[in-house]
Order: structure tokens, then sequence, then C-alpha cells
């Protein structure tokens, strides 16, 4: 007998913690005050439906999960989805500790515009706090957001075969550096970090 909670369990005692009313915890994400019980009695969670939850209750349980993939898995999807969210699990398990070794900041923080006419907007899904490094699952940035006049996006490789895209905000004058969130062996996440900071670098300079 084991007493390690489901997923639906840990969002409960959250939601309980932060003493949220139901339906106001079912209004931040967008669902019927029955959806959020049938959630807090699941012991899987989607992908996309977990990311939901974490910045609604501020708390990143996709670190705190990066152990147990199962529990973060839906039987339900299709195998190129189950791909995605094994590799981001593997991404919170291991980038924070090449983050440490290459002496950045290990914290990794949720991409998002806070003004609510721009809630859906294609963004990247993680970013680094210190730097303008994000994260798209799955697909690179110009797959997301496709060609934008004001936001034109340029990959650029090294010789080592990592590949980087650099995002120029012509309204604000800011760059960003994104990189393609896929499973990658401890030895590409090394490289292609270091190769995103010296890309970030030289082009902020």
């Amino acid at each position: 007998m084991t007493n390690k909670k489901t997923i639906g369990e840990l969002i409960e005692d959250e939601v309980r913690r932060q003493q949220i009313p139901i339906k106001e915890f079912a209004n931040m994400i967008c669902c019927e005050r029955n959806n959020a019980y049938h959630i807090f009695n699941r012991s899987k969670m989607d992908i996309l439906q977990l990311k939901k939850i974490s910045k609604a209750l501020n708390r990143n349980f996709f670190k705190e999960l990066s152990e147990d993939v199962e529990l973060i898995i839906d039987s339900e999807e299709s195998e190129e989805y189950v791909v995605k969210q094994k590799a981001v699990s593997q991404f919170f398990n291991v980038v924070p500790d090449i983050l440490r070794k290459l002496g950045k900041s290990s914290t990794i923080v949720f991409c998002k515009l806070d003004e609510p006419e721009y809630e859906d907007c294609p963004t990247p899904d993680f970013g680094l706090s210190d730097q303008f490094i994000t994260f798209t699952i799955g697909e690179t940035l110009q797959e997301r957001i496709g060609n934008c006049a004001t936001l034109p996006i340029s990959p650029i490789s090294n010789n080592d075969g990592c590949m980087v895209e650099v995002c120029t905000n012509i309204v604000y004058g800011t760059i960003l550096v994104n990189i393609k969130l896929d499973y990658k062996t401890l030895d590409e996440w090394y490289n292609i970090l270091a190769f995103a900071f010296e890309t970030y670098e030289r082009y902020v300079k």
C-alpha cells in the first residue's frame, strides 16, 4: 500500500490550501463546477489542462511530477501526444540541473500574456526567469505563430547541429531565443542551452 497521491488529489489539496471556492476554481480554468470535481478524482492528466491549472494556481505541477510521467499521460491521447508529454517530463527533470551547471538560474516559468484580450495568442509555453529564452512544446515558434511582420523569426544553427530561433519584436525592440521542446539526450540539452545563451548574448549586445 502506498500513500502517494494522484494528480487530482494534489490539485484538490492546492485548491483547498489556497481556500479557493470550487466554483471560482472552475471559472479560473474555464470549466463547469462538476468538471472541477472530476479533475480532483483523476489519476492522470492531459498536458494542456495541467498547464492551465498550473497557471491558475501559480504552482508548477510539471516540475513536481517530472519523475512520475504516468501522472500526466492521458491514455486516450495519440502516441505523438504522449511523446510530447514525456518530453515535458524529461525537460523539468534534467534542464534545471543543466542550467545550474551553466551557472544560470534554474527557475523555469510559464509564458503568458496577462491582458485578457491576448489570452489566446500563440506564445511559447515556458521561459527562463532571467533571460528571454523560451521553449515551445513539440513545435518551433515559427510553426506556432506563423509569419508576422512585427515578430520576424530567424532560425540560427551552429556546427554541432543545434538550432534555435531568434524572434525580434519590432514594436518594442526586444528579442527572444526559442528552443523546440522535444526529447533530447542530456548532451543535446546541454549543447542547445549553451548555444541559446551564446546566441541571446550576441543578439542583445
